[in-house]
């Protein structure tokens, strides 16, 4: 069974997210980026929300943070998580309303803890990781003790002490026992139940022995050579079954039937005639062997080709042919990825023209209120036929008047535009500036329109984002069938002339075959029938006809005598049936009395088995402290430390004092670890972490306490998110941590998922974690907002592309 991978998340107005925003998260490796505020948090949290039902990091920081959780301009919101396993699909999701948070599906509560404590690493909860260990303290009942406790099964000890204690005193014992009357009581209700018991099976097998005797006659009648019995029914029944009557007469009518059949095809063969050239089966040989040879080279691999394009493509049938297939793969490979591309590429073109003119529609509508408000004021100084005139001209279009509709140059040799102009300045000084105003917001409002009619085309033919990324999945699947296709033209081209050479050559030996052996196959064929039936083969000297003449009236000979042994073998099977049902009657009082005799047994050892698990309690409760001493020391020593050790040496190489937990020496009751520092050239240990480490190495030491915490426990879950955890690091610690993340990604099989909000990290992280083979894949999301508008988050799938540069080079 593969892995559980996250496969995709929708958020509907979740914190600092506005808008519904759909983000693909189907690949070993997801990069989010974008700027302080963008929603980077957000987008992580809703993904807890929706598997966990709650925000581990906001809970900690206020009680009532469910009623922060909804936008607050939105009056309800949604978030979901689907999964991927082996094709099966599985949703989370939670509801948000102003009242609070509904969960609707989440993950079972082991699962989800183990979400929340190793497998997601928020930002908040980054630097406090290690103040919260520190501070614990060496109480037994702290938070790392529980923690430490469950990862190496203390408390099962600690729960098999406690369950053990009654068993130190008897006279605990004694309460869980029966009293002695009762037991009494009970043995003497058992020995009458035996009794009962053994009369009925007596019963029983008296009538077992007569059946029995009546069945050896019958056996003895039909010369059967088998002694009958109780343990030989089934081999009784399948003698008499072998040899019964029906299968004889069935027999009989089947041979018959073939022998009809088989003088029509001896007429058939001496007619049948041919003058075809002789051919070598040498040559059929060695083409079949030729083509066998390439099917076992290279057939697996074609297969599974054939079976991923039928895949991809549900209506298409490929041709038995291994050429033609491929052919016809090609074109329709090359046709779907052409479409594929083109509609990409239009759908991230309108999500980004969309954004740009609602944003350019915003600053026309308010430059065309401004000019509004201007106009208002400059109208009531102009006098009105100056206002009047200058609204006029944004309608002034060619020499008609747009009042009367009248030609102007009729009537003189100046423009209408410039005559009105000229009008409108000697009115006022401000008509001037209204009459520009006027154009102006002529020309502003001919913008507004035309944005209008561009977003609302956007808008029609936008596809949804959930859409776009099954369209990258598509796209990424057909380039790597192309690029497969094109490296198996050689392969294939052979393939399909080794297959002509053999079916040519087959056809040839057949046909050839069959017109030297057709007569001599039908004589063989008679004579084989005959042998099959007990009867003398037919000779060369023999005719067909009288060797059919003789073969059916033995054939009918044999038919006769049967009526006589078919009632005796009916007689025989319901004996058989009445004896089994006798022998499980027989069975079932056996199994009664069995079980009632067990109880009596155990009755009579009751008192001497509770003495011996009480002896045995006490031996486990002397043996608990020893296990538990042992188990803490082994696994902190040879797991939990080492790995955290090995990980922060690696992010930190230059640090001397390295981070660990303190376990005690002695055999102890309670488990009561605290943290240390421990100086690389050996010596005593150190202070805690916080007193010994800088700020960038305690962020560091968290950082690594966390993923050695997460590798330490079984992989319940391989996801590993973490939220900006890279703040406090230089240029080496970063580079250390993305080679790190590039072999847990890698080689350890996790599906990582981390954000930044630097855009040169991001960049040298999409770098770093890039796809190195053909099943690894990267996903990068990039998320913006603006006062104004929704939450936008785009996409981008990268795919292992072999580099080819090189090889065309050497």
């Amino acid at each position: 069974m593969s892995e559980l991978l996250l496969k995709s998340l929708e958020v509907n107005n979740f914190r600092s997210i506005r808008g519904l925003v759909h983000a693909p998260l189907d690949a070993k490796v997801v990069l989010v980026h974008g700027e302080n505020g963008a929603g980077k948090t957000s987008l992580l949290s809703a993904i807890e929300l929706a598997l966990t039902g709650r925000v581990q990091a906001l809970e900690r920081a206020d009680p009532a943070y469910v009623k922060q959780l909804l936008h607050r301009s939105a009056s309800e919101g949604s978030v979901a998580v689907q999964t991927l396993r082996d094709e099966l699909v599985h949703s989370y999701k939670s509801l948000l309303t102003l009242d609070g948070v509904q969960s609707t599906a989440a993950l079972e509560l082991p699962k989800a803890n183990f979400f929340r404590e190793r497998a997601f690493l928020p930002q908040a909860l980054l630097g406090q990781l290690l103040q919260i260990y520190q501070e614990a303290g060496s109480d037994a009942g702290s938070p790392l003790a529980q923690f430490v406790g469950n990862l190496l099964g203390l408390d099962r000890l600690d729960a098999l002490e406690a369950g053990l204690k009654p068993l130190a005193d008897v006279r605990n014992v004694r309460k869980n026992v029966d009293s002695w009357p009762e037991a009494e009581n009970e043995k003497s209700r058992l020995d009458r139940l035996i009794a009962d018991h053994g009369r009925a099976r007596q019963g029983i097998q008296t009538q077992i022995d007569t059946a029995l005797s009546e069945l050896r006659q019958i056996v003895a009648d039909l010369a059967l050579e088998l002694v009958v019995g109780e343990a030989s029914l089934d081999a009784a029944e399948a003698a008499i079954q072998d040899e019964g009557d029906t299968g004889a007469f069935a027999d009989l009518s089947d041979q018959r039937r073939r022998l009809g059949a088989l003088s029509r095809e001896v007429e058939s063969a001496q007619l049948s005639s041919g003058t075809l050239p002789p051919a070598a089966p040498e040559d059929a040989n060695n083409a079949s062997e030729k083509f066998q040879n390439w099917q076992y080279d290279h057939g697996d691999r074609i297969n599974a080709f054939r079976d991923r394009v039928q895949g991809l493509f549900s209506d298409l049938s490929l041709e038995s042919d291994p050429q033609v297939a491929a052919q016809t793969s090609f074109k329709r490979l090359g046709t779907e990825q052409k479409q594929l591309s083109q509609r990409v590429n239009q759908a991230r073109a309108d999500l980004s023209r969309l954004t740009t003119a609602r944003d350019e529609r915003v600053v026309a509508a308010g430059q065309r209120d401004t000019i509004d408000e201007e106009v208002g004021r400059l109208s009531s100084s102009a006098g009105s036929l100056g206002s009047a005139l200058a609204e006029l001209t944004a309608f002034i279009t060619d020499e008609t008047c747009p009042v009367c509709d009248r030609d102007f140059g009729q009537v003189s040799a100046v423009p209408l535009s410039e005559h009105v102009h000229v009008k409108v300045r000697t009115l006022s000084a401000s008509a001037e500036r209204l009459l520009t105003l006027g154009r102006t917001r002529g020309e502003v409002q001919v913008t507004i329109e035309r944005l209008d009619r561009e977003i609302e085309m956007i808008g029609a033919r936008q596809l949804g984002e959930e859409a776009l990324a099954d369209l990258d999945r598509r796209l990424a699947a057909v380039e790597a069938l192309t690029s497969e296709v094109t490296s198996l033209t050689e392969v294939l081209a052979e393939g399909s002339r080794l297959r002509s050479l053999d079916v040519a050559a087959r056809r040839t030996v057949s046909e050839t075959r069959s017109r030297d052996v057709a007569l001599e196959s039908a004589r063989q064929t008679l004579s084989d029938f005959a042998l099959s039936i007990g009867a003398d083969p037919v000779t060369d000297g023999e005719t067909f006809e009288a060797g059919f003449a003789r073969l059916d009236v033995m054939l009918s000979d044999k038919a006769s005598g049967l009526d006589m042994r078919l009632a005796k073998r009916r007689r025989g099977g319901d004996l058989i049936a009445t004896l089994r049902s006798l022998l499980q009657r027989r069975q079932e009082e056996d199994a009664r009395s069995k079980v009632d005799f067990a109880a009596w047994q155990r009755l009579e050892k009751q008192l001497e088995a509770a003495q011996g698990l009480r002896d045995q309690g006490n031996g486990i409760r002397n043996a608990v402290d020893t296990v538990r001493s042992a188990i803490i020391r082994r696994e902190f020593n040879d797991r939990l430390n080492k790995v955290w050790r090995d990980l922060f040496v690696r992010l930190a190489p230059g640090e001397p004092f390295v981070p660990a937990f303190s376990i005690p020496e002695d055999s102890t009751q309670k488990l009561q670890p605290k943290l240390i520092t421990r100086h690389r050239d050996g010596g005593d240990a150190g202070g805690t972490p916080g007193a010994m480490l800088s700020a960038g190495n305690l962020n560091t030491a968290a950082l690594t306490l966390f993923i050695a915490l997460h590798l330490s426990v079984p992989k319940e879950l391989p996801w590993l998110i973490l939220d900006d955890p890279v703040q406090s690091m230089d240029d080496v610690h970063i580079a250390h941590f993305a080679a790190l993340l590039r072999t847990l990604s890698k080689e350890h099989g996790r599906q990582v998922m981390i954000a930044v909000h630097d855009r040169q990290l991001f960049e040298y992280l999409k770098l770093e974690l890039s796809p190195a083979f053909v099943d690894d894949s990267l996903l990068t999301l990039e998320l913006s907002r603006g006062p104004r508008r929704d939450t936008v988050c785009i996409s981008q799938r990268h795919s292992f592309k072999e580099e080819t540069a090189l090889l065309a080079a050497a």
